[in-house]
């Protein structure tokens, strides 16, 4: 299999599903996204998009209360994460604005589920050349559209590291460090995303991650 497989396809493609930890269902540019949920923690990302901006996403656009009641979300804030609950009335809790905050396609929160589930998002493929900023320190990541590969490298995804550039897989309990020697990842190798999964990114300089995502 390519490192970089596209599993949204557009209408002169036939529509078919491509399985990995997640599965998608398109028959144009717009889809949705099946994400499987374990008991506990997820790191799980927003690749789709709202409206076709690429700027109107939050928790709340992307999952609304497609959750059991009870489940927990969590977004990083920049030094720590804000917590906001699903209630069985369906109305969100605790912290109202961690759902309505920014959550465009590329970035990612936690979903605390007590059971096993899954989790739908809805929305547009983002598509063409895309630049988005990286500042140094941590922030969470994912690719911008729902795509398998390996972050880096040839038949990538299309980040260049910087030589201590740390990337942190979420793994159900701990993360698992992948850090960037002088031409490769140490911790396993170069990470690679599935699709929905967000990671954490610790970089060291200010750059920018160019995605290609063309649809033919």
């Amino acid at each position: 299999m390519k490192a970089k497989t596209l599993l949204i396809a557009a209408a002169a493609l036939a529509a078919g599903v491509m399985h990995s930890q997640a599965q998608v269902y398109s028959q144009n540019i717009v889809g949705y996204v099946n994400v499987p949920l374990n008991t506990g923690y997820n790191f799980v990302a927003n690749q789709l998009d709202l409206d076709g901006t690429g700027v109107n996403n939050s928790i709340y656009t992307a999952v609304g209360t497609n959750l059991p009641a009870n489940t927990t979300v969590l977004a990083w804030t920049g030094g720590s994460f804000a917590t906001s609950k699903l209630l069985a009335s369906g109305k969100w809790s605790l912290n109202n604005s961690v759902v309505s905050n920014a959550m465009n396609p590329g970035a990612g929160f936690f979903i605390n589920v007590a059971a096993p589930t899954n989790v739908t998002f809805v929305g547009n493929v983002i598509t063409g050349t895309n630049v988005y900023p990286v500042v140094a320190g941590y922030q969470v990541v994912s690719p911008s559209a729902p795509v398998t590969g390996a972050i880096s490298g040839a038949g990538g995804l299309g980040y260049v590291p910087s030589k201590n550039d740390q990337v942190l897989v979420w793994n159900g309990g701990s993360y698992t460090t992948h850090k960037y020697l002088t031409t490769s990842w140490s911790g396993g190798g170069t990470p690679t995303f599935t699709v929905g999964q967000a990671v954490f990114l610790d970089a060291v300089n200010n750059t920018n991650w160019t995605q290609i995502l063309n649809v033919q």
